[in-house]
């Protein structure tokens, strides 16, 4: 066998195959569908921890109390809830001590 035969089998028009897993455009197409199963399976972990908290039958007993706490607020805070309740109820503007 001479030395040009040996170097014609080496270089050979088929192309090179590789496996499946380094090919970049499979893992492309790939990872779409994982995506969404893996998001599927995230929810549903969520939601079989259980169901939401229900807002409690005491709500407006809860607001009023908060109520109280605003007016009693310290006089440092009393300047952002008079503009707060200023802007929400379109009243008449405030004067500066």
């Amino acid at each position: 066998m001479h030395a040009a035969d040996k170097s014609a089998d080496t270089f050979s028009s088929e192309p090179a195959t590789r496996p499946w897993w380094k090919e970049p455009y499979v893992w492309l197409v790939i990872s779409g569908p994982l995506s969404a199963v893996l998001a599927c399976a995230v929810t549903a972990v969520y939601i079989m921890q259980g169901p939401d908290a229900l807002v409690p039958d005491d709500r407006y007993r809860e607001g009023i109390e908060i109520s109280k706490q605003v007016q009693t607020a310290p006089p440092p805070m009393q300047p952002a809830m008079a503009g707060r309740n200023h802007s929400a109820t379109g009243g008449k503007s405030l004067e500066k001590p």
